[in-house]
């Protein structure tokens, strides 16, 4: 199974290799830290309400990237999803670094160079369990553009990668603007994406206070 962190840094990827200018943003980099809460807490090792992110287990799921981010918040206070997602924005280069070596080592993106190129060029995923999988890209256009009900897994990615900005890497902003009603209906914003939607909010307002500070 591909997991959402995984999922989110695919969407940031094109065919040639090239990465996403939405990569480069405050919302991706909370995003990718908000997907491994959301795997965190489906995983049973977290328990994220509206007050704050409860630790009930510190057993890793297997997976690097989710690992590290357990591992953090198992070593400091209870706090919101906002607060951590904040505070841990600024490790999201790791996390997508180990994301990426999960992927490379499974056989789905071979490393050339500065680029990560697909190595199945249909876009699907190997066999799981004897099962096929669409990659996540195509599942979002699929979904959106037709009648397709989604997952819950895909739910929650199309609320991150809404919430990061992620879609403006592939989607136009005329294409965006034409299925927005779509959009919000099929990526609702469960609890964590609420918290990463929160920080950002809180980072542009710090900025903008920053900015506009009174003249002494």
């Amino acid at each position: 199974m591909v997991n959402l962190i995984e999922e989110l840094v695919l969407l940031t990827i094109a065919d040639d290799g090239s990465v996403a200018f939405t990569a480069g943003g405050s919302g991706f980099r909370m995003s990718a830290i908000g997907a491994c809460l959301v795997e965190l807490n489906n995983a049973g090792r977290i328990d994220a309400d509206l007050d704050a992110v409860h630790v009930l287990s510190q057993e890793p799921v297997g997976n690097a990237a989710i690992d590290r981010v357990l591992a953090l918040v198992a070593a400091g206070p209870e706090k919101p999803v906002s607060q951590w997602v904040r505070q841990l924005a600024p490790l999201s280069g790791e996390i997508v670094r180990l994301a990426l070596g999960s992927l490379a080592q499974r056989g789905i993106l071979a490393q050339q160079e500065s680029r990560f190129l697909w190595v199945l060029k249909s876009r699907r995923y190997p066999l799981i369990d004897g099962a096929e999988q669409k990659e996540a890209k195509l599942r979002i256009l699929s979904t959106l553009l037709g009648n397709d009900l989604p997952t819950p897994h895909d739910t929650v990615l199309l609320g991150l990668a809404r919430v990061g900005g992620v879609l403006e890497g592939f989607l136009t902003t005329a294409e965006i603007a034409r299925l927005d009603d779509r959009i919000e209906q099929i990526g609702g914003i469960d609890l964590i994406a609420k918290g990463v939607e929160i920080a950002l909010r809180d980072e542009q307002e710090q900025i903008a206070r920053s900015f506009l500070a009174p003249i002494c």
